[in-house]
C-alpha cells in the first residue's frame, strides 16, 4: 500500500511511519510549510516531497489532489498537518485519516494537553480517525490512552503521549494495509466484522 503523508512541522509521526515501512510504503510527503523539518527528514530517506503554498486555498487543494493522483496514493495520512481540507478536496483525495492528540470527541482543535489539565481529566490519549468536513469529527478508528499524572504540565503530557501516538498511527496504518481494518460511511470493520466501538490500544 502506498501512503502520502501531509505535514506542517517536525514530522515525528512521519518518522515513525518511515521506520515502520513493512506492509506499506511512504510514497510522497507534502507540506504547507516551507520550513517544516519533516521535509528534510523525507529527503534524507530518499522520499519524494512537495511544498505547496497554501495562501490560495483553492489552488493549493487542486495541486494537492493532482499530486495525490500522480503518486498513486492508496491512503492519505494527515500527521500534524495544520490546515483544514475542504469537503471537495477530501472527496477527491480518497481515503484520508488523521491523528489527533486527544480522546475524541473530547477536545477537537488545538491546545488539547492544556485542556486535559484544566478539566482535571483522569485519562489522556490520541485518536486516529477518518477525515470528513467536520474538524476532527470523522469516524474514530482507534485510540490509545494513559492515566494522567496530576503533577504533569501540558508539555510533559505531550512528551508522555508522543511515543504512544507513533505506535497508534503505525498500528492503524498497518491494519489498513493488511485489509484488517476498513470503513464505509460511519461503520468500522475489523476483519470484515462490524465494530460497535473503535479499537482501543493501550501501550
Amino acid at each position: 500500500m502506498r501512503i502520502a503523508v501531509l505535514i506542517s512541522g517536525r514530522g515525528s509521526n512521519l518518522e515513525a511511519l518511515i521506520h515502520d515501512q513493512n506492509r506499506y510504503r511512504v510514497c510522497h510527503v507534502i507540506s504547507n510549510n516551507f520550513n517544516a523539518r519533516g521535509i528534510a527528514l523525507a529527503q534524507r530517506h530518499g522520499i519524494t516531497n512537495t511544498i505547496i503554498d497554501w495562501s490560495d486555498r483553492r489552488q493549493a487543494e487542486q495541486m494537492l489532489c493532482d499530486l495525490l493522483i500522480a503518486v498513486k496514493a492508496d491512503l492519505v495520512v494527515l500527521a500534524g498537518f495544520m490546515r483544514i481540507l475542504s469537503p471537495a478536496a477530501i472527496n477527491a483525495a480518497g481515503k484520508v485519516i488523521n491523528i489527533h492528540p486527544s480522546l475524541l470527541p473530547k477536545y477537537p482543535g488545538l491546545k488539547t494537553h492544556q485542556k486535559v489539565i484544566d478539566n482535571k481529566d483522569q485519562w489522556h490519549g490520541a485518536t486516529v480517525h477518518m477525515v470528513n468536513e467536520e474538524l476532527d469529527g470523522g469516524l474514530i478508528l482507534a485510540q490509545t490512552r494513559f492515566q494522567v499524572d496530576t503533577s504533569m504540565n501540558a508539555e510533559q503530557l505531550a512528551d508522555e503521549l508522543i511515543s504512544k501516538e507513533h505506535k497508534l498511527l503505525t498500528t492503524v496504518v498497518g491494519l489498513i494495509a493488511d485489509n484488517q481494518m476498513t470503513w464505509q460511511d460511519q461503520l468500522l470493520y475489523m476483519n470484515e466484522k462490524t465494530c460497535s466501538k473503535p479499537l482501543m490500544i493501550e501501550y
